[in-house]
């Protein structure tokens, strides 16, 4: 069972960088350079080993003071996402098991904290402003591949907002690219929390008040990638999560709230009237796809850090790549917390794989109580989040189907499915200028197809019989012959 939330859980970067060390999974790496070097480093090693590999801290990195330091691979393994909810580390042996105690813990959240407003934190030792802001000067900002268009500072960050009409305030994961010594631009695609935000403001004329986040502590990290409902401000659901209210700080500027355990924080404004190229960017599915665009200047108006800031950093790649695993994870407890909201009975379990870039390739798993169920989840599935946004495959298996287990879903694909009379193409569906199949920016839609790979309902009792040894017989041999099984 995992520990309470609330005892383990880290509002704080630096206690957790600490917690991974004292599990072994820190390594530091000095003198890598911020032009490409960094992100490199990362990939190869992350291809090589995958989920095993460490999380990565440079220091002394050319140009800078060897303390201000870039981190990537926050949660890039099951110990580290264990460790940031709180779980014991044993819980991040089965990947299944994991997804279970990672949804009973993540509900916590929905038991919402307001967070509390506090005058002083750390991240109030260092405030600069004005024309003393120097963004590259101040920080390690590293080009994070080899086509990058410039050197992005948002990659691991928050991006936090105020909806002009309802006052609600949302914290989400956007991409931000330094384009001066006080500017940035920042892509976020059609129909996100923050650009629907954002629009308002410029549509209306105004600049749209905004902070970004940099240097994220585990739990604000983890909201700000996770699908939330509208309805649920994250910085409530962090103090959920945690089991006591997340202290945030009022940026001067803004009113907006920020952690005040931040590494890095920047406050400014999204301007009406002037743009600035952004782009392009090695996305979340491993292209280039969506190229250099104009959009909205952010001026910077205001910059509070830490003494020895950190960056956290996340380079996208061809899967798989150092934060692949747990957008993996948050999607498939997102996907079945819509899936469980929508009312769909007996939903076994999810995984969005990540050779589908946590995205492209979702399974579901369902225990088939009528005709047509298998269908229903399938088409659900498709539309609602986080596979709403740029889905493309998704397969329902039976619940004897582990979904993560891509041999068992392949299987089941190659022997229960018929590709003439049990898979569904849908059209027009919700895509993005990311999307590597869009050609015309200005008809954002893609198609996505649903493969029913379960037992056809009416033949649940004759179906041929799996041909694998039962568990009484595996737990057998497990028993007398253990150190073939080590």
């Amino acid at each position: 069972m995992p520990n309470l939330p609330g005892d383990v859980i880290q509002s704080d970067l630096r206690s957790f960088i600490e917690a991974v060390d004292d599990h072994g999974e820190l390594e530091v790496v000095s003198g890598a350079h911020w032009d490409k070097e960094m992100g490199a480093v990362t990939e190869v090693l992350y291809r090589q080993k995958v989920e095993k590999s460490p999380m990565l801290v440079f220091d002394q990195v050319p140009g800078y003071p060897d303390q201000n330091r870039c981190l990537y691979g926050m949660f890039g393994s099951p110990l580290r996402l264990a460790l940031a909810l709180g779980m014991e580390p044993e819980a991040s042996r089965s990947r299944a098991e994991m997804l279970t105690t990672f949804r009973k813990v993540i509900k916590k959240g929905f038991d919402r904290i307001p967070p509390k407003t506090v005058d002083d934190g750390p991240v109030l030792q260092n405030v600069v402003s004005g024309d003393d802001i120097d963004l590259l000067s101040m920080f390690p900002v590293p080009v994070h591949h080899e086509l990058d268009g410039g050197r992005y500072i948002g990659t691991a960050c928050g991006v936090v907002t105020r909806d002009p009409d309802t006052g609600r305030v949302n914290l989400g994961t956007y991409r931000v690219q330094v384009t001066g010594k006080n500017t940035c631009a920042s892509y976020i695609s059609n129909g996100k929390q923050g650009r629907i935000h954002r629009d308002k403001y410029l549509n209306a004329g105004k600049p749209c008040p905004v902070v970004i986040i940099v240097g994220m502590d585990p739990v604000t990290y983890l909201a700000s990638g996770y699908t939330l409902a509208d309805q649920v401000p994250e910085l409530e659901w962090c103090g959920g999560l945690m089991g006591r209210p997340h202290e945030v700080i009022e940026g001067e500027l803004t009113g907006l709230p920020f952690p005040a355990r931040s590494e890095i924080v920047l406050e400014g404004e999204i301007l009406p009237d002037e743009t600035v190229e952004e782009g392009p960017f090695g996305e979340w599915h491993g292209y280039y796809a969506g190229e250099a665009k104009s959009e909205p200047v952010v001026r910077i108006n205001r910059v509070y850090h830490r003494d020895n800031p950190i960056l956290t950093c996340a380079a996208s790649q061809k899967p798989p790549h150092a934060h692949l695993f747990e957008r993996c994870f948050l999607r498939s407890a997102a996907l079945l917390d819509s899936l469980e909201g929508a009312g769909i009975p007996d939903v076994v379990s999810a995984w969005a794989h990540q050779a589908g870039s946590g995205r492209t390739f979702v399974v579901v798993s369902v225990k088939q109580r009528y005709f047509g169920h298998s269908t229903q989840v399938g088409l659900v599935a498709s539309q609602v989040n986080p596979v709403g946004y740029v889905g493309r495959w998704i397969v329902v298996v039976d619940d004897d189907i582990d979904p993560s287990d891509i041999h068992e879903v392949i299987w089941a694909m190659g022997t229960r499915c018929d590709p003439k009379t049990m898979t569904t193409t849908l059209s027009r569906t919700w895509s993005s200028r990311l999307d590597t199949l869009v050609t015309d920016y200005d008809r954002l839609y893609n198609s996505r197809m649903v493969i029913d790979a379960c037992i056809p309902y009416e033949r649940r009792d004759t179906f041929p019989t799996v041909a694998q040894s039962s568990p009484r017989l595996a737990a057998q041999v497990r028993a007398k012959y253990p150190h073939l099984y080590r």
